[in-house]
């Protein structure tokens, strides 16, 4: 069974990194003060080295456990703190961001976008290079999502097996369902699917074809984000 996905859909991880455990990074670079942020263009100079080498060593391996050939798989950058990887199957893009709360640690971000066909995501060849290092599952919808609608639909329900929380202004909603590993939250421009540190690409689709089936009508949906052919 395979899964087509749009677009709109990407997988995200993020991991913290000590400032100073930057690959590349000068022992003589100063430290900065305690309380004043990082900026980007700083750090992306600083994180040149760490970003081309997770894109040579992901390079490597999409080659190998892929099977590309030269003319499908392309590597740009890092270019203003972005390195990017096009495939024929999804896009590869990796960046480091400071945190404005840490001046001390900064925050590599990764995603996989642009996912012509989750089937790719979801085999063997996905799973060896990236083992389980995707735990979230994002959404960007087109048109506002009723959240409201969403609350009173499982809370009319009554289900002991779906727990929902929300916000006093319902600028949010979280959605979990009982025997399911991941959380769903919901606000009215994406949907995010997150999951423990050991959670696969596959769970995170299946849990959002779960709500998807269930609140079509509620997420102003005139077709599935994501459709699973056999």
């Amino acid at each position: 069974m395979s899964h087509v996905a749009p677009p709109e859909i990407l997988l995200l991880a993020q991991q913290r990194i000590a400032l100073k455990d930057l690959k590349g990074i000068s022992k003589t670079a100063s430290t900065p003060k305690k309380g004043v942020p990082l900026s980007q263009k700083y750090l992306n100079d600083l994180a040149h080295e760490h970003l081309d080498e997770n894109l040579q060593g992901t390079f490597a391996k999409l080659r190998s456990h892929f099977s590309f050939k030269r003319k499908e798989i392309a590597a740009d950058g890092p270019i203003d703190g972005i390195g990017v990887i096009t495939t024929p199957a999804f896009v590869y893009e990796v960046t480091v961001v400071p945190i404005e709360e840490d001046n001390r640690r900064v925050l590599l971000r990764r995603c996989i976008r642009q996912i012509e066909d989750a089937a790719a995501i979801t085999g063997e060849e996905f799973a060896n290079i990236f083992e389980s290092d995707f735990n979230q599952l994002q959404v960007a919808v087109k048109s506002e999502l009723d959240l409201e609608d969403i609350i009173d639909r499982v809370e009319d329900a009554g289900s002991a097996e779906v727990k929902i929380d929300y916000d006093k202004d319902v600028t949010w909603c979280k959605i979990g369902v009982a025997g399911s590993r991941a959380t769903i939250t919901i606000k009215p421009r994406d949907i995010l699917v997150t999951g423990p540190a050991d959670v696969s690409p596959e769970e995170l689709i299946d849990s959002f074809f779960e709500l998807q089936n269930t609140f079509m009508d509620s997420l102003n949906l005139n077709e599935p984000l994501l459709r699973r052919e056999s």
